[in-house]
């Protein structure tokens, strides 16, 4: 498959997921969505993955982030599949007819997650780096949630989690320390979420490959057109 990465921002790379496409034998073309000036037809690509930003899809004013809503939802109509990141779920989810707005509080943990699809979303423990949330899409499944937040869900072959799956320890670590005044100002102890990177990082590629096989299941047979 040949797979269009949507970066917003080098700190947030594809990572396990560039890891994973590599293994499988994916071809992956990345573009830096900040500076594009022409976006390509989705349809030239088998997967659309959009990755992860600092960029609010509710508050954010650049006019890439509208542009890059409306680019997933010509995706998703025109049968192609698209795995949303975090921000690029919130996205995801925004095009398909739901909402985005701020969490009641910001999410920087590990967590387990209450899955109601372990067949497409295993448990975890993943990390939640977010301050904005997702409401589900009218026609889309809910698949997983924690502290009563949705966190993942599908609509056809799209699939958005609001979680890192492709974030290794040394990303994670990379994080912790370019956030440290933000963690600060939202008192969240650095030293107990470097705690839980080190318990849950070892186990990290394992479960991304894991969860991106079962998401690419669904890619294998997309309903070329459909806007289910």
């Amino acid at each position: 498959m040949e797979i269009l990465v949507l970066e917003h921002q080098p700190d947030v790379p594809a990572a396990l997921f560039a890891d994973w496409a590599r293994e499988r034998g994916h071809a992956l073309r990345t573009l830096s969505v900040p500076a594009l000036e022409r976006w390509p037809d989705p349809r030239s690509f088998h997967v659309i993955a959009s990755l992860g930003s600092d960029a609010s899809v509710h508050a954010s004013p650049p006019a890439w982030v509208a542009r890059e809503v409306e680019f997933l939802r010509d995706a998703h109509d025109a049968g192609v599949p698209v795995l949303g990141i975090c921000f690029g779920a919130q996205a995801l989810a925004k095009a398909l007819g739901g909402e985005v707005s701020r969490a009641p509080r910001i999410q920087l943990e590990w967590t387990t997650l209450e899955t109601h699809a372990r067949e497409l979303i295993p448990p975890g423990p993943w990390l939640r780096w977010h301050e904005d949330v997702f409401t589900v899409p009218p026609a889309a499944r809910e698949l997983a949630r924690a502290d009563g937040i949705p966190l993942a869900f599908v609509q056809g072959t799209s699939v958005g989690v609001q979680f890192h799956p492709e974030v290794d320890e040394r990303l994670a670590e990379a994080w912790i320390e370019s956030w440290k005044r933000t963690l600060l100002e939202h008192a969240v102890d650095d030293g107990t979420l470097r705690d839980q990177v080190r318990l849950a990082a070892p186990g990290a590629p394992a479960r991304a490959h894991d969860l991106f096989d079962r998401i690419a299941r669904l890619w294998e047979r997309p309903p070329r057109g459909s806007r289910s």
